[in-house]
């Protein structure tokens, strides 16, 4: 293989990625991502058109799908049209643009990591993937203690994923860590696939281990369930799996699992709670106190860490679906409008979702109509949901029987590496239920590491 183009294409990969980790930041109102994305793709064509090329024969399938999609998506486009809710910041065509370009650049990042590991090692890529983590996880703990020791923390010039700023310093709201990202789930679903690795590298050189304490302080401070249960409930199913067909306990996701669940334990003391609004306050006579909605918003407003994570997990388990909103109306949804075979291509469908969203999330007050989410474009929050209504029952059986050949091959694919890249993949596939709608640079990492399993052990 070409070395310059292996080093190119790795530079500006790598860039890309740690661009993805700045989602908080943009540039002349164009967030960070896009212009990493857009720099990506760039070089990817310019080399292309200069005489690169890369193997397909390892990535036909979801190849082939994803031009099953951008076609899908193409098609119902051309030949309709909606108005985007009234907040949306683009036009009809650059928001299916937009879906079309991440789609074409999770094949982009498929090609490019293929071609790399060809050139070198998968340990060598790893590390590099490891690094871009614990750089992202520093700027974010660096972002975490300015609200707690008052120094000015990054600006942060994009909206917030709600469409307006990005709400941190709420009064009486406990400070959770948004780090680099609009949302503090986005910051744990970046992070937690990377953590297994820290501790396969770990059992070369050691103090992987301790750096692996950067990224989970990051996540555990970010108070995302999300990461959390993704996580836990991944390592401990490839232990008690491994433990069942190999008879063995892999000590180092175990210790993943031990070191994680005591960091949750002793940061009680780095919990923050942002006082009460001062003009409220004066209103009450200066009696002003905190107080919760429900027993839910108490358990997450509550400084103690394993009681905001571990208790709220139990209390919503406890009310079952009633406790996942977004989750209930996306069934009542998918109930209501049904689904076809083919799908209504990838960003029409969100469109259609947020006005039916407004409409199921309006109530009245003081004989006037409020929304939950007015004017905006609302996520399906649900990857699989995205798939099935944007690609049809077609795309979404497509997609599994991918993903479960992947699995499989990862399965039966017995190398030191294999446990770590399936607590990795599982986690990815868990949290893409819950808070991902979109095919995400994870997905593409964990794809190509298990293709490439075999050659670079």
């Amino acid at each position: 293989m070409n070395l310059k183009y292996s080093n190119i294409l790795g530079f500006a990969f790598l860039s890309f990625f740690i661009f993805e980790g700045l989602d908080a930041y943009s540039v002349n109102n164009i967030p960070i991502y896009w212009i990493g994305a857009a720099f990506f793709i760039a070089i990817f064509v310019l080399l292309f058109v200069t005489g690169f090329r890369a193997s397909v024969n390892k990535i036909i399938s979801i190849r082939n799908w994803t031009i099953y999609v951008i076609f899908v998506t193409l098609v119902q486009s051309l030949f309709n049209d909606l108005v985007l809710p009234k907040y949306a910041s683009t036009t009809y065509f650059q928001y299916i643009s937009l879906r079309l370009i991440k789609i074409l650049l999770f094949l982009i990042i498929l090609y490019t990591l293929n071609y790399l590991l060809s050139t070198y090692s998968l340990e060598t890529v790893l590390k590099y993937f490891l690094i871009s983590s614990l750089i992202i996880s520093s700027l974010s703990l660096i972002s975490y203690f300015s609200y707690i020791f008052g120094y000015p923390d990054f600006p942060r010039t994009r909206s917030g994923s709600g469409g307006w700023t990005q709400p941190i310093a709420r009064a009486c709201n406990v400070l959770r860590n948004y780090g680099t990202f609009r949302e503090p789930s986005f910051l744990a679903i970046w992070t937690v696939p990377f953590l297994p690795y820290f501790f396969y590298i770990g059992k070369k050189n050691k103090i992987w281990y301790f750096l692996a304490l950067i990224p989970i302080l990051s996540v555990v401070l970010s108070r995302s369930l999300t990461g959390f249960v993704a996580l836990l409930v991944s390592s401990a199913l490839v232990l008690i799996v491994f433990f069942i067909i190999y008879r063995r306990i892999e000590i180092n996701i175990a210790l993943m699992m031990t070191i994680f669940i005591f960091v949750v334990f002793i940061s009680n003391s780095l919990s923050y709670q942002f006082p009460p609004d001062q003009d409220l306050c004066e209103s009450k006579n200066n009696n002003c106190v905190c107080e919760a909605e429900d027993r839910l918003d108490e358990l997450k407003s509550s400084q103690n860490l394993s009681e905001a994570t571990f208790g709220r997990l139990k209390e919503m388990t406890s009310l079952g679906l009633d406790a996942f909103e977004n989750t209930a109306f996306l069934i009542d949804f998918i109930q209501d409008n049904g689904f076809s075979v083919f799908g209504k291509g990838f960003g029409y469908s969100n469109i259609i979702y947020s006005y039916a969203a407004d409409e199921a999330s309006k109530k009245s007050v003081d004989e006037k109509i409020v929304y939950r989410n007015p004017g905006q474009v609302v996520s399906f929050n649900n990857l699989y949901a995205n798939v099935l209504i944007s690609s049809g029952v077609l795309g979404l059986l497509w997609f599994l029987y991918i993903i479960i050949t992947y699995l499989r091959k990862l399965v039966y694919a017995t190398k030191p590496l294999q446990p770590y890249i399936l607590v990795s993949l599982i986690s990815i596939l868990f949290m893409y239920s819950y808070q991902a709608e979109e095919l995400a640079t994870h997905l593409a990492i964990s794809m190509t590491f298990i293709i490439n399993l075999s050659k670079n052990e």
